[in-house]
């Protein structure tokens, strides 16, 4: 599936249908736009963690949302985790993406009841009340780290408080996850940030179409939309530019190796007890739930090498 030339942007995927992020400017360039369709990341996401409906669109919008505003990093080797900790019964999430638009997620209890009225899934109380902290690391001396409170538990409304907060940019966020008894059909968002230079008619204009009844981004999804014309629907700019564009997907780096420098980081009578069991230990990744298995002799070989 292709969509024509006026929506293409360097990067973008020949295929449409692949998870995929765009950016844009608009309105003189005092407005930048990214528009994302993530539903195999968040289906592969399902798929490894078993979630059920409630906590699948919660996780969903997370993993989305993280994805969007994470879109800026542009270092090799810049990461930027995601986390939010909550007391409503998914408990809370992290995310860790990269700057080549891979990321890998963790949710802490995957099995949610909907205590919704049967109308729709209800994330907000799936959430509850919390902190939603980012933690990016782009080669500086320290990583960054900002932390807001949940305004609703939704997720959406919540990356839009921090980025006004935390990094003082205003933005529109929206975020959408779309299930059927199958699973995941749709997944998405768009962000818009108002740019230096920005005027108060721009402003204005933004916050009217973002109050003026936008349909929801997994509808527009499953109506065929892309991601481009997501955003180009939204900002209704005839000389919006689309910058560029790159595929996104769920992918954990998780490794015998790195698993075997988790286990070094514990103490000595620890790595005793673990080798104490004849049959040896598996360690299973939280993020892709891979497993890891180590002898009794791999395990004491750590232990003597950190007495030495």
């Amino acid at each position: 599936m292709s969509t024509s030339n006026y929506y293409r942007a360097p990067g973008m995927p020949q295929d449409e249908s692949l998870d995929h992020i765009v950016t844009a400017t608009a309105l003189d360039g005092h407005v930048r736009a990214i528009g994302i369709r993530a539903t195999a990341t968040v289906a592969k996401a399902l798929e490894i963690h078993n979630t059920s409906p409630v906590a699948t669109a919660a996780f969903g919008r997370f993993i989305t949302g993280s994805l969007l505003v994470a879109d800026n990093m542009k270092g090799e080797n810049d990461t930027q985790t995601s986390v939010i900790k909550c007391d409503g019964p998914i408990k809370g999430m992290t995310c860790v993406c990269d700057s080549f638009g891979n990321c890998r997620a963790y949710v802490t209890n995957p099995i949610v009841e909907n205590s919704g009225d049967g109308k729709g899934l209800d994330i907000a109380s799936c959430v509850g009340n919390g902190i939603l902290t980012i933690i990016r690391d782009i080669g500086l001396k320290e990583p960054y780290v900002g932390s807001v409170e949940l305004i609703s538990g939704a997720i959406a409304e919540d990356f839009t408080y921090y980025m006004a907060k935390s990094e003082q940019t205003p933005s529109v966020i929206a975020l959408g996850v779309g299930l059927d008894s199958s699973g995941v059909t749709n997944a998405g968002g768009i962000m818009v940030q108002m740019l230096p230079g920005a005027t108060p008619e721009d402003i204005d204009y933004i916050e009217k179409r973002a109050n003026g009844g936008f349909p929801d981004v997994s509808y527009l999804l499953s109506e065929g939309l892309s991601p481009a014309q997501i955003v180009d629907m939204f900002l209704g700019d005839p000389e919006i530019k689309f910058l560029s564009s790159k595929e996104i997907a769920y992918k954990c780096n998780c490794s015998q190796d790195k698993m075997l420098r988790v286990l070094s980081t514990l103490g000595s009578d620890d790595l005793d007890e673990l080798a104490s069991t004849k049959e040896g230990i598996e360690i299973k990744c939280h993020f892709c739930a891979k497993k890891y298995e180590f002898t009794s002799d791999q395990v004491l070989s750590i232990g003597r090498s950190k007495e030495k």
